[in-house]
């Protein structure tokens, strides 16, 4: 009877200490899934932000193929919140590269341009490269997960001032990240003038 009391005791010690590391497991995979959706998050509100940094210093008179913005400052932001304090902790830094814009370029001829969007040779625009490194901490300081995106705005004189010409991020190798100015988006060839 005594070896069977003791055989049971061990084995619920056994299944209970299976339990609690079963459960232990769990806790961290969905903290770190919740890090994962966190530094998404921040690279999406960062690319915003960053398009908002830029529009204004090209409203206030700043030539948009030279413009070179102050990135505004980093802001942790708690991502998940525990009865014990902040259990997620995200932030996002975002960096404006001076000398990626476009040089001063001379006015394109109808049949000289791979593209001819705007239909206007005295189109002034620029390009601005951004890398947005967003990382999303646990409680005691360690990283859970990073993500870097590389994004490229053109830059207009008029309204909106930014936009979007290129994004990529660490896990894809495209022809279109921090060395590029974004794809043509299927322009046609050399010398010719998309049909409309």
């Amino acid at each position: 009877m005594l070896l069977r009391t003791i055989f049971v005791a061990l084995l619920l010690t056994t299944l209970g200490e299976a339990v609690v590391h079963g459960v232990h497991a769990l806790a961290q995979t969905q903290l770190r899934r919740q890090a994962l959706i966190a530094v998404r998050d921040e690279v999406a509100s960062s690319a915003t932000l960053a398009r908002a940094t830029i529009a204004p210093a090209i409203a206030a008179g700043a030539d948009p193929r030279t413009v070179d913005p102050t990135p505004p400052p980093a802001a942790p932001a708690c991502r998940l919140r525990t009865a014990r304090g902040c259990a997620l902790t995200a932030t996002a830094t975002i960096a404006f590269h001076a000398g990626t814009t476009l040089e001063s370029q001379s006015p394109c001829p109808r049949t000289a341009c791979t593209i001819y969007e705007q239909e206007n040779d005295a189109v002034d625009e620029g390009r601005i490269a951004t890398t947005i490194t967003a990382q999303a901490a646990g409680a005691g300081g360690a990283v859970l997960a990073r993500r870097v995106a590389r994004l490229t705005f053109r830059t207009l004189r008029v309204a909106p001032y930014a936009a979007p010409a290129s994004q990529a991020d660490a896990t894809l190798s495209l022809g279109a990240g921090p060395d590029g100015f974004g794809d043509d988006a299927g322009a046609a060839p050399n010398g010719t003038r998309p049909e409309r």
